[in-house]
């Protein structure tokens, strides 16, 4: 994803928490574009949880519902970023673009 390849597809199971995004110690800003699509017709339901460190002290994590399309952005400071999902609905599949790394 971002510079060094295209978008990253991950599956998404009904019930439980799918790690989307995980970073540790990289210290450059990121955005991410994630578009969400239910499995064999299902519905689209469930909650996003984003948690981000300020270098290493966690901060409040930030969690709702999960949108078709959503957009999550890592700050410099953020040695620890993480977002994670959980459908509740049916099974998704979580397409993501942007970053730096791959």
């Amino acid at each position: 994803m971002g510079i060094l390849g295209g978008a990253r597809v991950i599956k998404c199971p009904t019930g439980e928490w799918t790690s989307l995004i995980s970073n540790f110690g990289s210290g450059i800003p990121a955005r991410f574009t994630i578009t969400f699509e239910p499995v064999e017709g299902g519905r689209l339901g469930g909650s996003f949880r984003e948690r981000r460190y300020f270098w290493i002290f966690p901060q409040a994590p930030r969690e709702g519902p999960l949108a078709p399309r959503m957009i999550f952005d890592r700050y410099w400071i953020n040695a620890i970023y993480k977002v994670e999902v959980f459908p509740r609905e049916s099974g998704l599949v979580a397409t993501i673009e942007g970053g730096v790394f791959g």
